[in-house]
């Protein structure tokens, strides 16, 4: 091998991964990457902060398959990537991060920029790998690609210190098809008699239900392919997680929706009703079980998921099958090719007999904006292909609620952190991914102006995403809470203050557009997403319109708050 830097390893690494794009923000010890990126066939994309960069780079990942690469400096530039790195966690997401730090000498010192990176990001990562050495440089990229893609995907950190990217080598590269790491299964051998015995126990079910989550779609548009087929062979209900939305085809008939905190009634009532319940790649977060002890007490439960870490962790089930979906699904599926199983048609009509339950309240002024008026005409006319991604709060949960996208990496959200800020770097990531399809993100006031400044890199870019910002002068979700169980008391909640968001987005050089009246909606959504390039539409809504349906802290998941008389 000829004699390289450092440097010229990371981008080595980067090319043979296939990375073409990179998010990032360059400072001191981070200096020599960017100065060999100046020559390198990698597009970088400068964010204007670095939890944009790591938010953009899981918009990228969640949306292409592919790992997402995130780049900062050393100190206050490598912990603004933490809450990106903890969404990544959460959600499964492959993420690489490659932080530069203080030269190796001054590690410990207390030097300019310096923090310890590797303490405070191992508890939100797969692994963090700070390589003292440029010898031990091409093996820890190497494994941090591995990582990243391979098993339950994850983020992973790579620290390197500068003058480890100085430094020259003639150490050769390492493939990471070779890398092997003591105690990690990647893919778990699957015990054949127990999905075998699942599968008898699906067969004497009267109202079985699946539950998909979303390690479903992060397993690969195969493992969708065949989830989809064992869907239509079966014609069993399904209901989503919010990670898992587009899983499921968009036409399946007995495709109930979102469960949950604010999920759909009727897939809350199934689960409450089922007697036999499948969680495909799912982790029975709390934000879907309800109460842990009062959750589909009545039903047998399989669980099948790639993380043992998983099973039995929040809800006890009686089959907890440790394994690729896949496989599992390939032997079931031959299995009801040579004796076929279908759902009762009683249970297949009874499960959608609760209705959704979006019913807008009545209390809801009609002469002001109804957020959920905008948002499903917006469903109604969006391209059957357009990729959504949301920030966080009540807008997210509406959106999901009416989001039935055909492709399974076509909805972007923050699932388990819940991370505010994440709706437009994201959309940012899936743009570059997919530059050839409608990509909208759907904003709240509050979340919106913690990743506004993205918008130069909207402008900078000419990239034609759709900014959706939903206005209801208030932290709503916050404020719904505080309605409902602290006697209305809105403590630092009040965003009535906020600025003409489309003003702002035209001193960005971005267009700018206001809906104000109920009946425009239709008409200026339309005009909105048939505008060339970046476009922002402020829609000033109703203040204090609540989601429904909920499910109050302590409940069971079937025993929902819903939209009563005089409440908004």
């Amino acid at each position: 091998m000829s004699e390289r830097s450092g440097s010229q390893i990371v981008i080595e690494s980067l090319i043979r991964n296939g990375v073409d794009t990179v998010f990032g923000y360059p400072g001191g010890a981070i200096m020599p990457l960017y100065d060999a990126l100046y020559d390198a066939p990698i597009t970088h994309i400068l964010t204007r902060h670095e939890q944009a960069a790591v938010h953009a780079a899981e918009g990228y990942a969640r949306v292409s398959g592919k790992v997402g690469v995130c780049i900062a400096t050393s100190g206050p530039g490598a912990t603004n990537l933490v809450t990106g790195l903890a969404d990544a966690w959460m959600d499964s997401i492959p993420i690489v991060a490659i932080t530069g730090q203080v030269a190796t000498h001054l590690i410990g010192t207390d030097a300019f920029q310096e923090t310890n990176v590797v303490g405070v990001s191992t508890a939100i990562t797969k692994q963090v790998i700070q390589p003292r050495t440029v010898d031990e440089l091409p093996a820890a990229l190497a494994e941090a690609f591995y990582l990243a893609a391979s098993g339950r995907p994850g983020p992973v950190l790579v620290d390197i210190p500068k003058d480890v990217l100085l430094k020259k080598t003639t150490s050769p590269e390492v493939s990471e098809s070779g890398v092997r790491i003591s105690g990690y299964i990647e893919r778990p051998a699957p015990d054949f008699a127990e999905i075998e015995e699942a599968l008898a126990v699906l067969r004497t079910a009267r109202k079985p239900l699946i539950i998909v989550g979303g390690g479903c779609k992060m397993s690969g548009s195969e493992t969708v392919a065949k989830f989809r087929r064992f869907c239509a062979v079966t014609g069993i209900p399904v209901t989503t997680t919010l990670n898992a939305i587009g899983t499921p085809a968009a036409d399946y008939p007995y495709l109930l929706g979102m469960l949950g905190m604010h999920g759909l009634k009727r897939s809350n009532v199934a689960v409450g009703e089922c007697d036999v319940l499948i969680a495909l790649g799912m982790r029975f977060d709390d934000r879907v079980t309800g109460a842990p002890a009062k959750f589909a007490k009545q039903a047998k439960i399989i669980h099948i998921e790639l993380d043992p870490a998983e099973i039995n962790k929040l809800i006890p089930v009686d089959f907890g099958i440790n394994a690729d979906l896949g496989d599992v699904l390939d032997a079931w599926l031959d299995d009801l090719d040579r004796t076929p199983y279908a759902t009762p048609a009683e249970w297949q009509v009874e499960a959608f007999a609760p209705g959704d339950g979006l019913k807008v309240p009545a209390a809801v002024e009609r002469s002001v904006v109804p957020p959920t008026d905008v948002l499903d005409m917006l469903f109604r006319i969006l391209p059957p292909d357009a990729i959504v991604t949301t920030d966080v709060g009540q807008h997210q949960m509406w959106t999901a609620q009416r989001a039935f996208p055909n492709g399974a990496r076509d909805f972007l959200t923050s699932g388990g952190l819940g991370t505010m800020g994440f709706g437009l770097p994201s959309a940012i990531g899936a743009q570059f991914a997919c530059p050839d399809r409608t990509v909208v993100t759907v904003v709240g006031d509050g979340g919106f102006q913690m990743s506004i400044a993205e918008l130069a890199t909207l402008k900078r870019h000419n990239l034609p995403v759709k900014v959706l910002v939903l206005d209801n002068k208030f932290l709503g979700m916050v404020r719904q809470w505080q309605e409902l169980f602290h006697d209305g008391r809105y403590s630092a909640v009040d965003l009535r203050d906020n600025p003409d968001f489309a003003a702002i987005a035209r001193a960005y050089g971005v267009g700018g557009m206001t809906l104000d009246e109920p009946g425009e909606i239709e008409a200026t959504l339309r005009e909105w997403l048939a505008t060339p390039g970046p476009v922002l539409l402020h829609a000033e809504c109703h203040v204090e319109q609540n989601v429904y349906p909920m499910i109050p802290a302590g409940a069971a998941i079937n025993e929902m708050i819903e939209a009563q008389p005089g409440q908004p």
